[in-house]
């Protein structure tokens, strides 16, 4: 099968996205069809301006070339349900539909799966996506609720994200009461990622005088603010890694021992699974479809949304109890294992393309 998925740019020099993360394990991992990537988004640290709006009047353009050419072929939409992804897309998705198009609709969280956040002007755009018969693929159980409550879309089919496990499988690691935490933040480097509480927690960790090491890796809007940040109260107990990739990635996850990650909101991200095969201890908000996978105490620790003082709690607590630390990491490790297998997850894709 012939088949047109979106996503961000696929070089993680030009762009950290999860959505590109989960396109590039669909293509890697699904041998079984050909794959056409539609790159679709702003580049990391683009700016809005008139080159910005050239390029995006050229990728309209494209979109309906292909539209119109490409005859036989499958429509692997990706969209995070945030407003400004939604004004871009929507466009997109009602030319590929209205050109008779079959279509999956890939859902991957967003903010406006979020309690406090209203639907005000793009609501009559979600009732048009939320319409019709096109299969729509969401990463956890409360994204199918919410969209089958607010509009009544029944066509909706559950597959949270994966990753392939053969790196992490040949990895065991190992635990001294004399390890120092290595904390880690792997990602978009944005504001909403609650890099700010992040930094709180850590200053207020320091004049406790509680030993770690802070390692951050990804790139984003919010290098020029937060690196600068870090070093400055950091000093030599930081580490800017950038973007890293492959073996270098690989390095760094067992390097690391707890996973920082206290988003605003998620869907359920790829850099999470990744550090949990590596036992890594996530300290994480419950967030998108984050709960189907952590269970607090047991193999990660929840941690408040916009609460420094939670974080600090969580990484005192891990700093204090190695053997606490130990049993969340390998239970986080154990629990990747179990529940996410890479053939599995190609074959229930391979289903829902099939859908009719």
């Amino acid at each position: 099968m012939k088949i047109i998925i979106t996503s961000p740019s696929l070089n993680i020099n030009q762009n950290v996205s999860g959505i590109s993360s989960v396109t590039q394990f669909i293509i890697r991992y699904n041998s079984t069809n050909e794959y056409l990537h539609f790159e679709l988004g702003r580049k990391d640290n683009e700016i809005r301006n008139l080159k910005w709006f050239f390029r995006t009047l050229r990728v309209y353009l494209k979109w309906f070339y292909l539209m119109v050419t490409l005859k036989d072929i499958l429509v692997h939409f990706n969209l995070a349900l945030t407003k400004a992804s939604i004004i871009r897309d929507f466009p997109l998705i009602f030319m590929a539909r209205h050109l008779g198009k079959r279509m999956i609709i890939h859902i991957h969280g967003g903010d406006l799966f979020t309690p406090k956040t209203k639907y005000r002007n793009t609501n009559l755009f979600l009732s048009l996506i939320f319409s019709g018969k096109n299969p729509v693929i969401v990463l956890g159980h409360h994204e199918k609720k919410v969209i089958q409550e607010k509009f009544n879309y029944k066509n909706i089919f559950v597959l949270p994200n994966c990753i392939g496990l053969k790196e992490a499988s040949e990895f065991e690691r190992l635990y001294t009461n004399n390890d120092i935490l290595n904390l880690l933040f792997l990602g978009r480097i944005t504001e909403d990622k609650g890099i700010e509480y992040i930094f709180l927690a850590l200053k207020s960790l320091k004049k406790r005088g509680i030993k770690f090491k802070f390692i951050m890796a990804g790139k984003g809007p919010g290098e020029k603010i937060f690196i600068p940040k870090f070093n400055d109260l950091l000093g030599s107990d930081f580490e800017f890694k950038g973007v890293v990739a492959g073996i270098h990635k690989i390095e760094l996850l067992k390097k690391c021992n707890v996973f920082l990650l206290p988003s605003f909101y998620e869907g359920l991200p790829m850099a999470l699974l990744e550090s949990m095969s590596f036992s890594l201890v996530p300290i994480i908000t419950n967030v998108g479809s984050i709960k189907y996978v952590i269970s607090d105490g047991v193999n990660g620790i929840f941690v408040k949304s916009h609460s420094s003082e939670e974080i600090v709690y969580a990484i005192e607590k891990l700093s204090k109890d190695k053997v606490y630390m130990q049993k969340l990491g390998n239970n986080s490790r154990q629990f990747i294992f179990d529940k996410f297998n890479p053939n599995e997850y190609i074959a229930k894709l391979n289903e829902i393309y099939d859908y009719e």
